[in-house]
């Protein structure tokens, strides 16, 4: 007999556990937001995350792994002045509880040729030096079979996290670092991070507070640092906030073919307050039994400035 396939539901469930536990153990204040979520006894609901990539061929396969999770590509958000395409990955439904994926292109077309051909040199190393042979495997067995087992669930999670959600291979050079920052801050703190989550973003309301002003202020009374504004006004159908990465060492490639270390900004924290979601006059939506929607997608006037929480300029040191 062969082994029972696990739901999208329990395969999505156990990625989002295992990611937030390796992004809990990279990024001090989101293990400490955590803390105060626990201590006023509220629920940690992860309503998202966001991933930068600068590479396709990435992209791709993270479609491919969200899809045996059971989520699609949605809605497209353009950000010129960053130079970032973005669309969201979501389940299909009215239940904006669900979690979501918030995904980042690096748009190249937007760069100078030169820097642009740097960025794509720099993605071409990144993928040689990963093996996502077995990944891709793993994808293709469950596209096939319409979805995993157990240990195939856990080696795709596994894969995922630590080959595809990551920069594999050589630290970057620091020239094209610099030159990307010069450009745009977003795109370079992308090319430092790699793949991985680039911000975890938990439900106000779910975490204990009826507000995301009381908890915005909570925070900074606690010592995070925070964007300067809420990003949506009061009774909007979405606010959001965040932390302000912290500025890391990290290791780049110098002219002389050693490594050195630059200053870069690449992860933090957002919560994030939904609210009922309106048609076009303006009027409360309903589902089909008749309760109010809440708003599950994102707004690009919040996103551009959710941004800046991570943006790498040029002059490293």
């Amino acid at each position: 007999m062969s082994a029972s396939l696990l739901s999208q539901a329990e395969v999505r469930r156990q990625f989002v556990s295992a990611a937030t536990d390796k992004f809990a153990a990279n990024v001090p204040d989101f293990a400490a937001l955590r803390r105060l979520v626990d201590e006023r006894g509220g629920v940690f609901l992860n309503d998202h995350a966001a991933i930068r990539s600068a590479d396709p061929r990435v992209t791709a396969l993270i479609v491919r792994v969200a899809a045996l999770m059971g989520m699609y590509p949605d809605r497209r958000y353009s950000f010129p002045a960053k130079k970032l395409e973005s669309f969201d990955l979501q389940v299909p439904g009215e239940d904006a509880s669900q979690f979501k994926l918030f995904i980042s292109e690096v748009d190249l077309p937007a760069f100078p040729d030169a820097v642009a051909e740097l960025i794509r040199a720099d993605a071409d190393t990144s993928w040689a030096a990963a093996d996502h042979g077995p990944l891709i495997a793993l994808i293709e067995q469950g596209e096939a079979a319409g979805g995993l087992t157990a240990a195939e669930a856990e080696a795709l999670i596994q894969a995922a996290l630590n080959g595809l959600l990551t920069r594999p291979g050589p630290p970057i050079m620091r020239e094209v670092l610099e030159q990307v920052a010069a450009v745009s801050g977003e795109a370079a703190s992308a090319l430092a991070l790699g793949a991985d989550f680039n911000h975890v973003t938990i439900d106000v309301l779910s975490a204990g507070y009826d507000g995301i002003e009381s908890m915005a202020s909570d925070m900074q009374a606690r010592g995070f640092r925070m964007l300067p504004a809420i990003q949506g006004a009061p009774g909007t159908k979405l606010r959001q906030t965040a932390t302000m990465a912290a500025t890391m060492p990290t290791p780049v490639l110098e002219s002389d073919g050693s490594t050195g270390l630059a200053q870069t900004e690449k992860q933090f924290v957002e919560i994030i307050q939904r609210s009922t979601a309106v048609d076009e006059q303006g009027r409360p939506m309903r589902s089909s039994d008749g309760t109010q929607l809440i708003y599950k997608h994102f707004l690009a006037a919040n996103a551009e400035k959710i941004f800046d929480a991570a943006s790498t300029r040029a002059g490293l040191s």
